[in-house]
């Protein structure tokens, strides 16, 4: 008995030495830029995402992280992310984190993506309050990063990245208020 005991102590203590095994955090090393384009199975590879099909668009198929995986951009938690994907090819990344983060992940991007355009607007919030709504775009021809500090609510930031194509709308949307002008939250 004691040595069954001893045994179960020495294996217990060995896996408790073990480095347990490697899950990346940081939403960039699972789902960064550069895979945007890139097909679902060899993002899977890389990520641990569990993933549905839209029920209303059979050709788009969202995915989310598992519990305690990509959930932090640099040093700057996030509370939610979604990848995604049409025709299985990874078009777009959405990232929400608290709104008091957001100088934050200003930093962290500004580090990883340098200089963005600045497209910062003035939004009207209720009972005709306004306030500063820091907006950073980054253009290229195959990929749109776009960080807002506040995402259609006061208390929610976002980062979303993606192809052209499938940040369109968006940019739009961002570029339909001149840098400096005002617009409704």
């Amino acid at each position: 008995m004691i040595r069954v005991c001893l045994a179960v102590l020495l294996i217990c203590g060995s896996c408790a030495l073990a480095p347990p095994a490697a899950a990346d955090s940081d939403v960039f090393d699972g789902l960064g830029p550069g895979l945007v384009g890139a097909e679902l199975t060899a993002v899977l590879e890389g990520a641990e995402l569990a993933c549905h099909r839209d029920p209303k668009e059979t050709s788009i198929r969202r995915c989310k992280p598992l519990p305690g995986v990509l959930d932090s951009l640099g040093s700057v938690p996030v509370t939610s992310v979604e990848a995604l994907f049409e025709d299985e090819r990874l078009a777009q990344i959405t990232v929400y984190l608290p709104e008091p983060r957001f100088a934050d992940l200003k930093r962290v991007l500004v580090a990883r993506l340098g200089q963005g355009t600045d497209w910062s607007v003035v939004v009207r919030a209720g009972m005709a309050g306004t306030f500063d709504d820091d907006i950073l775009l980054w253009e290229q021809d195959d990929l749109v990063v776009i960080a807002q500090q506040f995402d259609q609510k006061i208390d929610r930031s976002s980062l979303i990245y993606g192809s052209a194509r499938a940040m369109a709308p968006l940019l739009q949307r961002i570029k339909s208020t001149p840098p400096g002008g005002t617009r409704d939250l």
